[in-house]
């Protein structure tokens, strides 16, 4: 990671889905959000995208449950530099997931352009790495020419 914005935008992305992911989990800082999140994903569950091909639903309380531990995870991944593109991946996901729902409930826009807006920021993050990558590819290149002009 080369860029000073992608380590910025990683550290935010890292840290907002560790504190997103702690509100599913536990009523610890702020319960009225937690008992409102608990409650939303009792209509979540009966738009869980599987739903037709498997003719299966979790438990509302097991797809929150697993829906906060896999981004308080990957959050942590994000911060602690391990598997950061997998991370990004599996929240895009996620947060995909979070817009359709969103739109299938009929939700209104702020919910679903929050959800939007976090999608656009996990694509510019890994529209950045990739970026990056092909600067040191092109950087190691040169500097192998370079060494075999010599």
């Amino acid at each position: 990671m080369a860029s000073l914005s992608l380590h910025l935008l990683t550290i935010l992305l890292g840290a907002f889905f560790i504190f997103l992911g702690h509100l599913h989990l536990t009523p610890q800082f702020f319960p009225e959000y937690h008992n409102q999140i608990k409650n939303e994903f009792g209509k979540f569950n009966k738009e869980f995208p599987l739903h037709r091909q498997t003719n299966w639903r979790p438990y509302a309380k097991n797809y929150r449950l697993a829906t906060g531990i896999t981004e308080v995870v990957c959050g942590a991944l994000l911060l602690l530099g391990f598997s950061q593109t997998l991370a990004t991946i599996v929240l895009l996901m996620i947060m995909t997931n979070a817009t359709i729902t969103f739109q299938k409930l009929n939700y209104r826009i702020e919910y679903i352009g929050a959800a939007i807006f976090i999608s656009f920021l996990l694509v510019v993050r890994l529209v950045l790495v990739s970026k990056s990558k092909v600067k040191h590819a092109v950087k190691a290149t040169k500097e192998k020419i370079e060494k075999k002009v010599k």
